[in-house]
């Protein structure tokens, strides 16, 4: 399970200013989006559920055509798929960060 990485401690580590730059150079395009914090949630969600549709819908509390619907459209804004595992990770550490207050 994710939750067993720690992986929030190892973000609330790292100095504010350092989470800052990871959200501003991750997720600057998601964040000027009206709907960030459902694709924020989104990514967190498909992440932590194992990168499973249903698994992650039913985390949101949401029908698993608005999760395709939401990462598809961070699919467009980014350029990059969410399948791809440099980009999942990178951006699932970006939401964490930004949860923490990082951006």
């Amino acid at each position: 399970m994710i939750a067993d990485l720690r992986v929030h401690q190892v973000l609330a580590a790292v100095n504010q200013s350092a989470r800052n730059r990871l959200v501003d150079l991750t997720t600057a395009e998601l964040r000027a989006q009206p709907d960030w914090p459902a694709l924020r949630d989104t990514i967190t969600a498909w992440c932590e559920s194992g990168f499973h549709l249903v698994r992650a819908s039913a985390a949101l509390h949401i029908h698993r055509n608005t999760v395709l619907h939401h990462m598809n459209k961070i699919e467009q804004i980014t350029g990059r798929p969410l399948r791809e595992h440099r980009t999942t990770t990178a951006l699932h550490l970006a939401c964490l960060a930004d949860r923490l207050g990082g951006g």
